[in-house]
């Protein structure tokens, strides 16, 4: 197992580190809130950002040599959310890339759709989360017709609710798991046919709810069958998340150590204070430990999804767990050390460590809590 860049990995996180520090520096990111919340909306879209990264190729570089893309993967993939994370930028990766575009891709059928969202034109998503977290799915599907066309049933009809769905309020169409005979089936549904509500969240990022009661849609909108599609888009979207939560700690100890190199107490850096350094010692380990277990995942996901045998999908599942409980508790604690050593100044909602330590507890809640990953993990010790 190498986790060493590949020249053209590289190539991508320096390009995108360059794109991100032209839009979304701290004084910028300031006066989108500021706008976001002026207008009434809350929530942040950052559009000229993501059509920077678009334009540059960073999206369509993601996709498969089938889509016309430079097939960096899933590795590729967590490259570009931890870069973001460092950046806290307000941008759809985790829900347009992880969740709409790479899944459009594996299972195929949407090629105009695809293109569109690999050129900037249309943003997607998937709804994963129900209300009450419950065991099964409760979003039902159904057959419209009794015929069929090319294989597709004439049309299916959708009922249900999804909630927590990122970009849900603004992508164009959502990826939507539902039961169809017997066994879960993921569809694509235009937003438009959807009830939207939109939420303000504690990152500031597009957050909805969705109603869907007798939504119609043709049968080509039958993307995938069986709970092994299902089961690997949410494992993608969750590691996603994973490495977004490694950039932001990351950056966050980083912050901390500029801060407590400069803060002088007594005349002498409190850095040099063994508390606070053995805070921050232990504070970079947790963060290391997260970026670690988050390549490890990604790096066995990316193999099984090119061919390789290194890994069981439940191995990988697990180990996917294991990064996004990381994210979770790991994270908590780094972003708290963080807060903690900056003292007055890391309850300043004007201070960028603050939209660290928020935007750090939305990617804890999203996609599953360290206690829900750890009885994901403690099931596969069970069986």
């Amino acid at each position: 197992m190498d986790f060493d860049l590949t020249e053209e990995q590289r190539a991508l996180i320096d390009l995108v580190d360059q794109i991100l520090a032209d839009h979304c520096g701290h004084e910028r990111l300031t006066g989108l809130e500021k706008e976001a919340h002026g207008s009434g909306i809350g929530s942040v879209h950052d559009a000229p950002a993501w059509r920077a990264l678009v334009d540059a190729g960073a999206v369509s570089a993601l996709l498969p040599e089938s889509a016309d893309g430079g097939d960096l993967g899933v590795l590729g993939l967590v490259l570009l959310a931890e870069a973001a994370g460092k950046r806290t930028a307000y941008l759809p990766v985790v829900a347009t890339v992880a969740l709409g575009a790479l899944p459009l891709a594996r299972f195929g059928g949407h090629d105009d759709l695809l293109a569109a969202v690999a050129a900037g034109e249309q943003l997607v998503t998937a709804a994963l989360e129900e209300p009450g977290e419950p065991t099964a799915l409760t979003t039902t599907a159904r057959s419209s017709g009794d015929g069929s066309v090319d294989g597709y049933a004439d049309g299916y009809v959708i009922d249900g609710a999804k909630t927590m769905v990122p970009y849900g309020d603004l992508a164009d169409s959502v990826l939507i798991p539902a039961e169809l005979d017997g066994e879960p089936a993921v569809f694509v549904v235009p937003r438009s046919s959807i009830e939207v509500t939109p939420l303000l969240v504690t990152g500031r990022q597009p957050y909805a709810d969705l109603e869907l009661e007798a939504v119609s849609v043709p049968g080509t909108a039958l993307l995938a069958r069986g709970a092994e599609a299902v089961d690997w888009i949410r494992d993608l979207g969750t590691l996603a998340l994973a490495a977004e939560a490694s950039g932001i700690c990351t950056e966050a100890v980083a912050i901390t150590a500029r801060y407590t190199s400069t803060r002088k107490q007594f005349g002498e850096p409190i850095a040099s204070l063994q508390a606070v350094s053995q805070r921050a010692a232990d504070a970079y380990i947790s963060a290391e430990v997260l970026r670690l277990t988050m390549l490890h995942a990604a790096w066995l996901m990316d193999d099984a999804a090119r061919g390789g045998e290194t890994a069981s999908s439940t191995e990988i599942s697990a180990d996917i767990a294991i990064a996004k409980f990381h994210a979770g508790d790991a994270g908590s604690r780094v972003l708290h050390a963080a807060q903690h050593l900056h003292g007055g100044i890391g309850v300043d909602t004007d201070y960028p460590l603050h939209r660290y330590f928020v935007r750090g507890k939305q990617v804890e809640q999203t996609l599953g809590t360290a206690t829900r990953q750890l009885l994901r993990i403690g099931a596969h010790l069970a069986e």
